[in-house]
């Protein structure tokens, strides 16, 4: 009976290890998986897939690398449907084009109620009528996304 209790022990606590997140290769912060930004950046030939905790991270990395494409994906916190960001020929598109993005200054050390990614302003108006001390930081859209991190 020890022996089967032990075992099981063991199985938890190696479960609990391989659950947990890894940290974002920009800030060391663990990532959450449910509002992770997945990256896939190209530069020359070289592809390399990474996942960032918040879309100022993603950002910081396209600034810092200055890739020849980027594709980011992550979740709007709202409506729970993905948000594309894509680099490519010097422009950002996005889809839905519709996409705004919150880029609060941290809180606290805490990004993740910060920087997020909207599919529509509407969609950022419910996440604002839930969270209104955010409401008094602008809504960034795709357009603007060139001048984040210069």
């Amino acid at each position: 009976m020890i022996r089967w209790l032990s075992v099981i022990i063991c199985q938890v606590v190696l479960s609990a290890f391989a659950a947990a997140a890894p940290n974002c290769p920009m800030c060391r912060k663990p990532i959450v998986l449910s509002r992770a930004v997945y990256m896939v950046v190209t530069v020359g030939n070289e592809e390399h897939r990474l996942t960032v905790r918040c879309v100022q991270c993603a950002l910081h990395a396209v600034n810092r690398w200055h890739p020849d494409h980027t594709l980011l994906r992550t979740r709007c916190p709202v409506t729970k449907r993905w948000v594309t960001l894509e680099w490519a020929k010097g422009q950002w598109h996005a889809e839905p084009s519709s996409a705004v993005l919150l880029l609060a200054p941290e809180f606290g050390s805490e990004c993740l109620h910060r920087h997020m990614v909207f599919t529509s302003p509407k969609a950022a108006r419910k996440f604002f009528s839930r969270n209104p001390t955010l409401k008094q930081f602008p809504l960034r859209t795709i357009a603007q996304l060139p001048e984040i991190g210069k």
